[in-house]
């Protein structure tokens, strides 16, 4: 009998002993001191506590337990430099059980199984750790509560750091100018994030609502990293939907889930993958992550999306988008070096309803009128995108009418009408009123097949009186209700339709997908995917529709999604965000929005910017030479009918895009430049010189007349770096990196010699990592190939490994 089951078997017998009164005093030593207190997220009270009972590697982070499984240090093991929190130390899992977090009071290590226990609770996690050198894999492979215990959520950490200097809340990552430390969620049920449920366990009551100061909304409700007033938080959650839950969404709302039957629904299985890196080489331990744990991994012209510079490609955004229109507007797009035409008709798509994604009669009425209209586009040299607002059920979708409605529709919380409800009543009576608490979208009630809105509620005795009923809405009839009829409240999204459930979101993505998939359209916005959230399922929702319509989609290289929402459980699917609009969002605020992005490894951009034939030179290099300080793409939302009609001043203004990305996209400004550029008091002038090659830049005052000499701006010829490799030790981890002077490159190969047995060149990074195997002098040749008619450049290195 090997380790691991020997200690399965151990752990067996005595939580058969343990019994519920063992779990009662437990649950009681264990609880949780209040958020901002010592220990608030600590060992529990009485644990035996030591400075260090196991060590676990992940990369260059080192994670030390106690006796207890409590992490009691996180260390750069490059250089004994201590990362934990003063006095913020937590358990590295723990388990809700009853409502109430019950933390281990002992770990064991038996080979890669770690066997988290607290005997008087009765309980025990089997989390297996595996070590795949620039990170560890740790998975909860076994879970068992104590006899008749609801085990209800399984947490990780959250690990408390020290480090403050940057925190990318939706990748998981926070760093300084040393160091990085990150977790990523594995699995869709692995939630990058802390329960909403929970707000007194993991400081949770501490950590910062909105730390970006986004405009577009808070992402804290779905970030595995967190900021808090000491340091920052790195966390994950798995909740248990064997049975049905009540969960709540941000604003306290409680929205019954569930059950999802078989393996699913349980919390066996929750994974997560943290590591310890330098800032220069996290992308390329996501990147490993990614590729190694077989997570999304889409590409740009072959290269990973995360680091591909076409991942902030600018879009034309049309307004008035037909099949018919198709050769002007891709004759348009062209002016302005812009290859992707994309159709925003309205504020949800080219579609007769969102629900069941149809089309509508702009892009031929169905998808086989789609592809043709794809055809059209290609032969004109442009691809075509589409807008999507996600699991959003408009009122008139399939979804909803004709009656009967889908079950599957996203509800709330539920009571039963304590009076008849006759076809012609203003007023019905429930016997409870949770359902018809604050925290969702409008007040839209569904009894039977008949949808009713409500002006208000109030308590009358022991029963809900409410009022103001507007019958028969979204297509339903008016219909006689009996007493003891089941009554819930709709979860409804913000244009005041339905939300899917679990069911509809799965349908949603299967939807897409085919559309993709039949059509050839290569470019989306999950507009409004928080829906899938406030269904109830949390990130989890947003994954299901996210990461379920990747999967099932063919083309994975070249595919742009944006996206309303960036949480931890998607970011790997998604090329980018692009929120805003130069002109109605502040260009402060555009700076705060590239930060986040720029915090979590996204491509920078600009947002959705107006752009119209009457639109002065001026304003519009202006806003472009914001977006090459920032190396940052923009979606131009235009209408093929202004733009045509402005003529010759329209292709000027055309023209002017072109060339400021044509510069940016093969990095021709120089660092002085791009800095003068993020100022928002300066203007510009940039023109052609030789196309695509060389340009003059002239800055201009406020009247747009000359301020001093032009500038002359040069494409780079490509040349890969040549500072010496460190030297490496064999046996111990290493990383390095190769780099280029454009972002137009696509891809490093190693074309002649070979790295040194163990280490590996990541091909979309230029990262370097591994472990060699042996002393060696291994000398090689990298080959750095590009885009945009760039030369490949090539470089020679030695990496010397040492004993």
């Amino acid at each position: 009998m090997g380790q691991e089951q020997r200690a399965l078997r151990r752990s067996r017998a005595w939580r058969t002993a343990a019994g519920v009164g063992a779990l009662a005093l437990a649950l009681g030593v264990t609880a949780t001191v209040p958020a901002g207190a010592a220990g608030g997220g600590g060992a529990p009270a009485g644990a035996r506590s030591e400075n260090r009972s196991l060590r676990l590697a992940a990369g260059y982070l080192a994670i030390d337990l106690d006796s207890a499984g409590t992490v009691v240090g996180l260390q750069d093991s490059r250089t004994g430099t201590g990362h934990l929190a003063t006095g913020k130390s937590a358990s590295l899992v723990s388990l809700v059980i009853d409502g109430r977090q019950v933390r281990p009071t002992r770990v064991e290590r038996h080979g890669a199984l770690l066997t988290f226990s607290n005997r008087r609770a009765g309980f025990a996690i089997d989390v297996k750790a595996v070590d795949h050198g620039a990170y560890t894999t740790l998975e909860a492979v076994r879970v068992e509560g104590p006899a008749g215990g609801d085990v209800q959520t399984l947490l990780w950490g959250p690990l408390a750091t020290d480090i403050t200097r940057t925190v990318g809340e939706s990748v998981g990552v926070v760093r300084d100018d040393g160091f990085a430390i990150g977790l990523r969620p594995l699995t869709d049920r692995t939630e990058g994030a802390w329960p909403q449920e929970y707000q007194d366990y993991g400081w949770e009551r501490e950590v910062a609502d909105n730390p970006s100061r986004l405009q577009v909304a808070p992402h804290e409700e779905w970030s595995a990293a967190g900021r808090t007033p000491w340091g920052s938080v790195l966390r994950a959650f798995t909740y248990d939907y064997t049975k049905k839950r009540s969960r709540s969404n941000l604003n306290g709302y409680r929205i019954p889930v569930g059950p999802l039957h078989g393996p699913e629904g349980r919390i066996t299985g929750s994974k997560v993958a943290l590591f310890g890196a330098s800032p220069e080489l996290t992308p390329t331990v996501l990147s490993g992550i990614a590729r190694g744990e077989h997570l999304p991994y889409p590409t740009q012209n072959g290269q990973w999306q995360k680091t591909a510079q076409a991942s902030s490609r600018s879009f034309l955004v049309l307004s008035d988008l037909r099949t018919g229109n198709i050769p002007d507007a891709a004759r348009l797009a062209k002016a302005a070096g812009i290859g992707y035409l994309y159709s925003l008709p309205n504020s949800y798509g080219p579609w007769k309803s969102t629900g069941h994604y149809e089309f509508d009669a702009s892009l031929g009425g169905d998808d086989a009128g789609a592809a043709h209209a794809v055809a059209l586009a290609r032969a004109n040299g442009v691809r075509l995108g589409v807008h999507t607002l996600s699991d959003f059920i408009a009122t008139d979708d399939p979804y909803v009418v004709p009656a009967p409605a889908d079950d599957r529709l996203a509800l709330g919380g539920s009571a039963r009408l304590t009076r008849p409800l006759a076809r012609g009543d203003t007023t019905l009576y429930l016997d409870s009123g949770g359902l018809l608490a604050d925290g969702v979208h409008n007040r839209v009630l569904r009894v039977g097949d008949e949808f009713l809105a409500y002006a208000s509620a109030r308590k009358t005795g022991d029963v809900w009186q409410v009022t103001g009923l507007r019958r028969a809405q979204w297509g339903s009839a008016a219909a006689p209700h009996a007493a003891g009829d089941r009554t819930a409240r709709v979860i409804a999204n913000g244009y005041g339709g339905a939300v899917g459930g679990n069911g509809i979101i799965d349908d949603i993505a299967g939807r897409l997908s085919t559309v993709w998939n039949r059509t050839g359209i290569m470019a989306n916005s999950f507009d409004g995917v928080e829906s899938a959230s406030e269904s109830g399922w949390g990130s989890y929702g947003q994954a299901r529709l996210v990461n379920g319509t990747y999967a099932r989609t063919r083309t994975k290289d070249g595919f742009i999604t944006e996206t309303s929402r960036m949480s931890s459980n998607t970011w790997d699917a998604l090329t980018r965000a692009s929120w805003g609009e130069v002109g109605v969002t502040s260009m402060d605020q555009v700076f705060l929005n590239n930060a986040f992005y720029k915090d979590n490894f996204l491509p920078g951009m600009l947002g959705w910017i107006s752009l119209k034939a009457a639109d002065s030179l001026l304003d519009v290099e202006g806003k472009m030479a914001r977006g090459a300080g920032l190396n940052a793409g923009s979606g131009f939302q235009a209408s093929v009918r202004d733009l045509a009609a402005g003529g010759d001043k329209s292709l000027g203004v055309l023209d002017a895009v072109k060339q400021w990305d044509a510069a940016r996209n093969v990095g021709a400004f120089t660092e002085a430049q791009k800095a003068r550029f993020r100022d928002p008091s300066t203007n510009w002038h940039l023109t052609a010189v030789t196309p695509g090659k060389e340009w003059s830049l002239q800055e201009l005052d406020a009247r747009g007349e000359p301020v001093g000499a032009a500038q002359r701006v040069r494409t780079p010829t490509p040349e890969l770096s040549t500072a010496p490799l460190p030297p490496a030790h064999a046996h111990d981890l290493y990383e390095t990196r190769v780099t280029t002077n454009t972002p137009a490159t696509v891809r490093y190969e190693v074309i002649s010699g070979a790295l040194p047995e163990g280490l590996r060149l990541n091909k979309d990074t230029g990262g370097i990592t591994g472990k060699p195997q042996r002393p060696t002098a291994a000398r090689f040749t990298v080959l750095a190939r590009h885009t945009d008619g760039l030369p490949d450049a090539r470089a020679n290195y030695t990496i010397t490994v040492r004993r």
